[in-house]
């Protein structure tokens, strides 16, 4: 046999590992295609009545299947949203404080388990407050939001101290370690103890210890309103049944240490993947992140929970103007960003379907009819209060259902309009906070309502007049 039959005798073998290969490669950029679709067709209803604007993206086994932008950075201009589009991403800004104070622990600076007093010296009560219940938000230390100034605050620059001073006089609500309860306070409080053993802001230390290293360079603390922020999207609350209004101004300073970060979908699906490995955090420190301390569920910055009957680390956020989601289902290696400039529940109320295109799994598309003319009868037959309970939605909220101009909207007890947009005469979709609203009858009579979210059903009676 010649040399040139013996060389092509054996190119099957050469061949056959690369057809493999690009049959592989061929299935999954299909498989990339055809989520890539659905998607597009899913999000369409929210897009048509304006209750979502932002980035998404999908990613598999570190490989993204989908990114992209919808809708407008800036309804004024008509600058489209990207995959490369800033939004302030609120209390998913949490995720780095906890982390920071993770990297400090592992240098030797710190420990969860020290009091505050070690790192805050004259904070009242201090010595029985640790960074652990800080981490997971069993201080007892009111939260700062909820304060009748803070709309005041808000609106000036603000530093770690500063913000301290503002609460740290008031009573606790309960005693350290007793009792959950979710307080923004309590991460302004971490951003100090940063300052104040690294010498450095909490933005110079995360830029330097974290987005820096890991390449995250469209990701930043928001730590001054003079400074422009090159692709940032603008932010906006929904107005009326598919209008927007620029959301009110906010010095992001307030919200330092908790909410005040700007990033991409691309820059935190970088985030995700570095979790993985050691490149910011030892293993030791990202079990601790991990861990569920608290109701099963709480764990340094992060929520763990079980979704699609898969292991979810996650965490969300919401404020003035945006919101957006992360989920890393972390035994599949996927990971689901979604990031919003519009104060709506969308992106909380469409993550779990979204989540459930990429796995194959059956998901309920959200069909709207924003033009249905409800009969003024049965429009009147919804108006009124009614009561939640303990275990509502907002727990103990009281919900006034109001007719604006032939429109249904529902008007909160903490605060807030949601304006309803008609799935069908009896259900509708709630714009303000992305949940599905349906009324139900004893006796031919309404008699309370069912608030659909995140896969719960939560119930408020009518109250008789």
């Amino acid at each position: 046999m010649s040399k040139k039959k013996a060389t092509w005798g054996l190119a099957p073998f050469f061949l056959a590992p690369l057809l493999i290969f690009a049959a592989r490669e061929t299935r999954s950029s299909d498989a990339a295609a055809e989520v890539a679709a659905k998607v597009k067709v899913y999000i369409k209803p929210y897009l048509d009545m304006k209750a979502f604007s932002g980035s998404i993206l999908i990613a598999k086994k570190g490989k993204v299947i989908l990114k992209e932008g919808y809708g407008l950075a800036n309804y004024e201009l008509s600058v489209p949203n990207t995959p490369q589009t800033k939004f302030h991403i609120a209390s998913i800004s949490k995720v780095f404080t906890a982390a920071a104070i993770l990297m400090l622990e592992e240098k030797g600076l710190l420990a969860v388990d020290d009091p505050l007093t070690k790192y805050v010296p004259d904070y009242p009560g201090g010595e029985k407050i640790t960074l652990h219940h800080l981490l997971v938000h069993t201080s007892g230390i009111p939260n700062i939001n909820n304060f009748p100034e803070y709309g005041n605050w808000s609106r000036f620059p603000q530093t770690p101290a500063s913000l301290i001073e503002k609460f740290k006089d008031r009573p606790l609500n309960f005693p350290p370690g007793t009792r959950y309860d979710y307080s923004n306070s309590n991460y302004n409080v971490l951003a100090a103890v940063i300052e104040n053993i690294s010498g450095r802001s909490y933005g110079e230390f995360l830029k330097e210890n974290i987005f820096d290293p890991l390449g995250m360079q469209d990701t930043a603390h928001d730590g001054n309103p003079a400074v422009l922020i090159e692709n940032v999207a603008s932010g906006y609350a929904p107005a009326g049944v598919d209008g927007f209004e620029k959301a009110p101004y906010l010095d992001w300073t307030v919200k330092t240490g908790n909410g005040s970060i700007t990033s991409t979908v691309e820059d935190l699906f970088k985030w995700d993947r570095a979790l993985y490995a050691d490149e910011i955090l030892s293993s030791a420190s990202r079990t601790k992140a991990f861990t569920p301390y608290v109701d099963d569920s709480v764990g340094y910055g992060w929520f763990i929970s079980r979704r699609h009957n898969r292991r979810c680390i996650r965490m969300n956020g919401r404020s003035p103007g945006f919101q957006g989601e992360i989920h890393r289902y972390v035994d599949d290696g996927t990971c689901i960003v979604v990031l919003s400039n519009n104060y709506s529940g969308a992106a909380s109320f469409m993550i779990d379907d979204i989540a459930a295109i990429a796995f194959g799994e059956p998901y309920e598309p959200l069909t709207v009819n924003k033009d249905l003319e409800i009969d003024a009868k049965v429009l009147a037959s919804y108006l009124g209060a009614f009561q939640g309970g303990a275990d509502f939605f907002v727990p103990n909220a009281s919900l006034t259902l109001e007719n604006r101009e032939g429109r249904l909207a529902l008007r909160w007890s903490m605060g807030g309009l949601s304006w309803l947009v008609p799935v069908s005469s009896s259900r509708f979709y709630d714009r303000t906070f992305g949940g599905l609203v349906t009324f139900g009858k004893d006796e031919g009579e309404v008699s309370h309502l069912t608030y659909r979210s995140s896969g719960r059903d939560y119930r408020a009676n009518k109250k008789k007049m």
